[in-house]
């Protein structure tokens, strides 16, 4: 009876179909659970990109905007160089800070706005193209070292001479340059070398652990490593100095290559093998490996401003910068320099840093390196911010207005020889596009010379 009943339960297929499509709602919705999931993330995923998309052509769109304001800017530079009765009435700092001051959209709209000045806010934002937020900051560049000044230029040996000849001219030209005035490559070797030893000395004194960790380290050895990194690999090979060969084991020991050609950023300075990161970030605002043609006196901080005048006390870089920036307790406004004269004042006459001889040279041999004292710059840093749903996109380019090169001096013509009639010589009349006057600084276009997307 058992069996048989057993038979017949096993015999029963009713409620299969029940249990079919049970299972088959399961497996439908477990499918269409994982489906929705993978559309979302690849919605979420094309959302976010098109939002990267959109911000990174708002970031752009504030490099190009400064680049409009700095052809603006060349031109009023120009301007006042050509006419010298605006020089008076404009001073190249007020149109300085014109330039260098920060642009942000939406823009924003004080509480007491009248309507007139909400409907034209208004009648802006709907003229324009932008979408999401932007902010754009314009900085001058303080630092003015350049490290690819150390780069040793090639000479080429003159045609017709032998080895001999070639080793004695050399030592000739070195006994002779030692009275000459200094190349850009000694200029900024030694201004490197100065301003090493003194970081040196100063972080050692006022910090115990750093004098402990790094007491071996040279400023002289950091000098040749950075000339090391960026000098090719045949020049250096032409230098007869031990340390430079010790230099290049360090790289072989930590598996680091030399860059061995010009330094294109300053994030570069951590791929040198020798230099302890906190030594980088002691000393890198005071660099740059662009050309920057002017020290900006209104951008200088207390480290630059010793490496113009080492001999600086503590007591008078306080004053500068209090006569510059003012002093907010003392309810001191800033002045900033409207000319190099007036730098010359505060430096010679009113705090005594240098004497009048003392601040000439100084300026001369900056000069010899390429580098102007100047109250408006040349070189800038520009950081476009901007931020569009979820995505935010940061633009860093450093933009350069070049410098038009001085036309060369002519050449002087031979003293005229009488004519064969025995009357005077004809006076030789002037080239056309000789000017008498002293020649006058001319801005270029802005160009980019370093770009960088975060």
């Amino acid at each position: 009876m058992t069996n048989q009943r057993l038979r017949t339960i096993i015999k029963n297929d009713r409620g299969m179909a029940l249990l079919m499509v049970m299972g088959s709602i399961a497996i439908l919705t477990y499918l269409l659970a994982d489906f929705t999931f993978e559309t979302k993330i690849n919605q979420l995923k094309a959302y976010n990109s098109q939002d990267r998309s959109q911000a990174s052509l708002t970031a752009e769109a504030g490099i190009h905007f400064t680049l409009a304001k700095m052809r603006i800017y060349q031109e009023a530079r120009n301007k006042l160089e050509q006419n010298k009765s605006l020089q008076s009435a404009v001073k190249p700092s007020q149109i300085d800070s014109i330039l260098t001051q920060p642009f942000v959209y939406p823009i924003p709209l004080p509480k007491k706005a009248g309507l007139i000045q909400k409907n034209a806010l208004k009648d802006f934002e709907n003229g324009t193209i932008i979408k999401g937020s932007l902010n754009v900051v314009v900085n001058k560049i303080s630092g003015f070292l350049n490290p690819n000044n150390l780069r040793i230029p090639r000479v080429k040996p003159s045609s017709g001479t032998s080895t001999g000849d070639q080793g004695q001219g050399q030592g000739q030209g070195q006994g002779q340059s030692q009275n000459q005035q200094k190349t850009p490559l000694e200029i900024t070797e030694g201004k490197i070398l100065s301003m090493l030893e003194e970081e040196l000395r100063l972080k050692r004194e006022e910090d115990d652990a750093f004098n402990e960790n790094y007491s071996a380290l040279e400023a002289d050895t950091l000098l040749k490593e950075l000339k090391y990194f960026v000098n090719s690999r045949q020049t250096i090979q032409s230098i007869d100095d031990p340390v430079l060969s010790e230099i290049e084991s360090i790289y072989q020991e930590k598996g680091a290559i030399a860059k061995h050609a010009p330094m294109t950023s300053l994030d570069e300075f951590y791929l040198l093998a020798g230099w302890p990161e906190v030594i980088i970030d002691l000393v890198k605002d005071r660099f740059t490996v662009h050309e920057i043609g002017f020290i900006a006196l209104n951008e200088l901080n207390t480290n630059t401003l010793r490496l113009l005048f080492p001999d600086i006390t503590e007591v008078q870089s306080g004053e500068f910068f209090r006569a510059r920036d003012g002093d907010d307790e003392l309810g001191e406004a800033p002045s900033p320099f409207q000319s190099v004269e007036d730098f010359k004042t505060l430096v010679v006459n009113k705090l005594a840093i240098v004497s009048d001889a003392q601040f000439e040279a100084r300026q001369k041999e900056f000069e010899a390196a390429n580098l102007r004292f100047g109250v408006a710059g040349k070189l800038y840093r520009v950081e476009s911010t901007a931020s569009y749903n979820t995505a935010t996109v940061k633009i860093t380019a450093f933009i350069d207005l070049p410098v038009k090169p001085e036309p060369p001096k002519p050449v002087p013509s031979p003293t005229p020889t009488p004519t064969l009639g025995g009357g005077p010589a004809p006076t030789p009349t002037p080239e056309p596009n000789q000017d008498p006057k002293k020649f006058k600084l001319e801005l270029m276009p802005p160009r980019i010379v370093e770009y960088r997307v975060d």
